[in-house]
């Protein structure tokens, strides 16, 4: 079956999302609820919805690039902090992949999919801390500790622990993201072959 290439109304329409979605981190980073955010679900959403695969990872990539930078230059947060941020740049890029990759997209692909990756990203960026600090001794008993370790830094966020956080603002926002972009696209964008 031959791919259909993305009108420019509705490639606005995915860039005003995904950029909804880096609006939404910087807020609620500012309320200090600092996992439960939907940058990791604009990756997501990025992957599957852009049919420019080139522009599937550069859209969400440069959303967290210019959040991290607005952290940066305007907030007391540090928007850029070594090169463990490698390793959230890496999560986010694979997370795309995943996207990428769903042939069968439906609610529950999606739900299941976001469920994956908010785990998957706590995996990564914790590894991250694991390989490039000294807090941890380089043993697969060190990782263990880490991850322990990593799960009551959570307890301060917005549902108290790592398990919601994490997974619920993946699946949360995921849900905005596509549901919005579903609902706008039957409403306001009309299928390329109806366009004069």
């Amino acid at each position: 079956m031959k791919q259909q290439k993305s009108s420019f109304s509705e490639i606005l329409l995915i860039a005003g999302l995904i950029l909804a979605a880096g609006l939404c981190r910087l807020i609620t980073n500012e309320l200090q609820w600092w996992n439960f955010n939907a940058i990791g679900a604009s990756a997501l959403f990025g992957g599957v919805v852009i049919k420019n695969k080139r522009l599937s990872y550069i859209l969400p990539l440069a959303t967290l690039f210019l959040t991290d930078l607005c952290f940066q230059l305007f907030t007391n947060i540090q928007g850029f902090y070594g090169a463990q941020m490698f390793f959230v740049y890496g999560a986010f890029l694979l997370i795309t992949f995943i996207g990428t990759q769903l042939k069968k997209i439906n609610a529950l692909t999606i739900f299941l999919t976001a469920i994956g990756t908010g785990l998957l990203f706590f995996l990564i960026s914790n590894f991250g801390v694991w390989v490039l600090s000294n807090m941890y001794p380089h043993t697969a008993s060190g990782l263990m500790a880490c991850y322990a370790a990593a799960i009551p830094f959570f307890r301060n966020d917005m549902f108290g622990n790592f398990l919601l956080n994490t997974i619920m603002g993946s699946v949360c926002y995921s849900a905005v993201l596509f549901g919005a972009y579903a609902l706008v696209k039957r409403i306001a964008i009309k299928p390329q072959g109806q366009l004069a």
